[in-house]
């Protein structure tokens, strides 16, 4: 009897024995599969936390690069409101498209009738220092600019320096030509403006063309804007007469 139990006992304990090292095998596996879980866990919590923070300073990026663009706007109405007289008027537009065609510079605004635009109308950039073309076409809400540089454009414009009269013909591609007698020096870089009741620069002569045998030589000039970069405009609803 004392041999059955002293034998349960013992294979009980061999028993316990044998499994303890399988059993703690599966208690360091248990630990080691929970320390995966506990470092992929943290890591996504990490990676969630890094993403939210990207977005955030994304946001403020943006929300600091519209609060420069507003107060950029915000300065330029500024100057333009104390460039006005009781005689000048303007009209503030987005462009909202641009012309595809190399030939066929025009840019289409956001504003219209309803605003008072009306065709033949100036359209300045540049705080209203630069003209860049007039009004082709006004609808209810927008309208369409045709560009000093449009293939065939025809502006009436003035070299004080060289104190000459001409037009200048838009060649496309924002290039715009003026004729000139060859008998008249003009030089790379002198001002060339329109003429109207307010005379507004339209750019600087760039490159002369001439010939020995020909009575006139050629200047060309182009936008001094980039006109691809241009987002806004002010359209002269009325000039000074001064």
């Amino acid at each position: 009897m004392g041999f059955a139990v002293y034998t349960r006992t013992t294979i009980h304990a061999w028993l316990l024995d044998g499994f303890r090292p399988v059993m703690s095998s599966f208690t360091k596996a248990g630990y080691a599969v929970s320390n995966i879980l506990d470092v992929f866990l943290h890591s996504s919590r990490r990676a969630e936390e890094i993403r939210q923070l990207r977005m955030k300073n994304r946001m403020l990026e943006a929300e600091r690069a519209l609060g420069e663009h507003i107060k950029r706007e915000n300065e330029e109405l500024r100057a333009m409101m104390g460039r006005e007289n009781d005689e000048t008027q303007f009209v503030y537009a987005r462009v909202v498209g641009h012309s595809s065609s190399r030939v066929d510079d025009f840019l289409v605004v956001d504003v219209g009738e309803r605003e008072g635009v009306k065709e033949d109308m100036p359209v300045l950039v540049a705080e209203g220092t630069i003209q860049i073309g007039t009004i082709a076409k006004v609808a209810s809400r927008t309208s369409i600019i045709r560009l000093v540089s449009h293939g065939g454009e025809k502006t009436s414009i003035l070299l004080p320096e060289s104190t000459i009269s001409s037009v200048a013909t838009g060649q496309g591609g924002g290039v715009i030509e003026i004729q000139v007698p060859a008998s008249i020096p003009v030089r790379e870089g002198e001002p060339v403006f329109s003429v109207g009741l307010a005379d507004y620069l339209l750019g600087y002569v760039e490159q002369i063309e001439k010939s020995d045998a020909g009575p006139f030589q050629i200047a060309r000039f182009t936008h001094p804007v980039t006109i691809t970069d241009v987002r806004r405009v002010y359209i002269v609803v009325s000039e000074s007469h001064e």
